[in-house]
């Protein structure tokens, strides 16, 4: 049968089982996976998620020895809305999804799937990443474009999660966030792009002693003749002790961006997908790009954002203005560029959790005032906002009815090893065991399952 034609004889009010029988398989063989390929009711802990899907290889029949799932596929009834995301359906379909994906079970699984044979969502894994590659699909007779566009991208995934760190707001430690996260990432064997996309301060290339390009990022960017590889920087860090240098790669900040062009010649001559288009070329080479952004929300930051996959929020405890425009960056500019990237079919990004980057030691009575300042965050977006609901992230480990508390939030504690470290010019992860075992815990939190 056609997937046209088990598509149109489906009932308007199908159920998931007759979705689930009559349809979901012949999307699945659409995509390139055969009746071998494919474990209806795959069982993960305790649950079971509709389908499971991986290509045979040679002897190692998936139907049969059921191990190292590459993709799951959850299925709902064509009356549960998957449409809309701002629905209950559709946010617990998700949840489910995820519930699925991020199981120590399954750490092969590389893409998800959301189907009721109306709308259609990919979903792709990156360690403990989950994020939307598509916007929902609407399904209709022109399926076949549907299904070949899903296949193209499953069957040539990117290597890189692409994370911008981000706030509104300087003095935040957005780059000693991005260069301790990328040492901490190369401790762990992944092969790491830092760049630095604030040319107005170029600290990130400062603090490794590195000067800014002069107009290279620029033509890269205006694809004048230079690959993004062709102005790569390598950085390493050696020491006697260590069998081999530890390093990772930069893109350095440009300072013709700012010393000699201006913002509107820039709007003029670029685009906002400019840097997106650009890192193509690398995707496939790195684990994880990070990109510093500039902390506020002109050319440069939206085109960063733009770039990513995820965005990587990080706050003060004792600055109210890191929380609120944490907050603005999650209802206000991160919907901006996912509507700009609906725009070429794409999704893209998702806020992560919000961590606190605390550069004092904190007083109980600060941390009073900081719980009390995210409480009205969190009461004026839900009063402004439709009822969205940001307390989840700020207090990603909080459970239903939990009180809330420092706990339940994600943060590196103060540490004067940070200064030291910028005298050094390394990342204070490499040069102090202390700070490495906080940015370790930190990408174990965030990205490395």
């Amino acid at each position: 049968m056609s997937l046209v034609k088990a598509l149109q004889d489906l009932p308007s009010d199908a159920p998931e089982v007759v979705v689930e029988g009559a349809f979901s398989k012949e999307f699945l063989k659409a995509l390139g996976f055969e009746n071998l390929e494919v474990v209806p009711g795959f069982k993960v802990g305790t649950k079971v998620v509709d389908h499971a899907a991986r290509k045979n290889i040679d002897d190692d029949i998936f139907l049969h020895t059921r191990k190292n799932p590459y993709l799951y596929m959850e299925v709902k009834g064509r009356t549960w809305n998957l449409g809309d995301e701002k629905c209950a359906n559709y946010r617990n379909a998700l949840l489910q999804l995820r519930g699925y994906l991020l199981h120590p079970s399954s750490k092969s699984v590389q893409w998800g799937i959301l189907m009721n044979s109306l709308h259609v969502q990919l979903f792709r894994k990156h360690g403990k990443v989950i994020h939307p590659v598509t916007p929902c699909i609407p399904i209709d007779q022109d399926i076949n474009s549907v299904v070949k566009r899903l296949k193209a991208i499953i069957e040539a995934p990117k290597k890189a999660l692409t994370v911008v760190v981000y706030n509104n707001k300087g003095g935040v430690g957005k780059t000693t966030t991005t260069l301790n996260l990328a040492a901490a990432l190369t401790l762990r064997k992944k092969r790491v792009l830092v760049i630095d996309f604030d040319p107005n301060q170029s600290d990130l290339g400062d603090a490794l002693n590195l000067k800014p390009l002069k107009g290279k990022v620029l033509d890269a960017l205006k694809n004048k003749d230079i690959n993004i590889k062709d102005i790569i920087t390598p950085y390493k860090f050696e020491h006697p002790k260590l069998p081999e240098p530890w390093g990772f790669d930069v893109v350095l900040a440009d300072e013709k961006l700012v010393n000699e062009i201006d913002e509107r010649d820039i709007r003029k001559h670029l685009r906002i997908h400019d840097l997106h288009k650009a890192l193509d070329s690398v995707r496939n080479d790195y684990d994880y790009i990070l990109i510093d952004a500039p902390p506020n929300w002109r050319i440069f930051a939206q085109k960063a954002m733009y770039a990513s996959d995820v965005v990587l929020i990080p706050a003060r405890h004792d600055n109210l203005h890191s929380l609120q425009n944490a907050g603005i960056a999650i209802t206000q500019f991160i919907p901006e560029v996912q509507e700009e990237k609906r725009k070429q079919g794409e999704y893209g990004p998702i806020p992560l959790p919000i961590f606190m980057n605390n550069a004092f030691k904190e007083t109980d009575h600060q941390i009073h005032l900081m719980h009390q300042a995210i409480r009205k965050i969190v009461e004026d977006v839900k009063q402004n906002s439709n009822s969205f609901n940001l307390a989840p992230y700020f207090y990603p480990k909080a459970k239903k009815g939990q009180s809330i508390d420092t706990s339940k939030m994600i943060s590196i504690p103060h540490m004067a090893f940070i200064s030291r470290a910028d005298f050094m010019h390394m990342p204070a992860a490499f040069a102090f065991k202390t700070v490495r075992e906080q940015y370790l815990n930190l990408a174990l939190e965030y990205f490395l399952q």
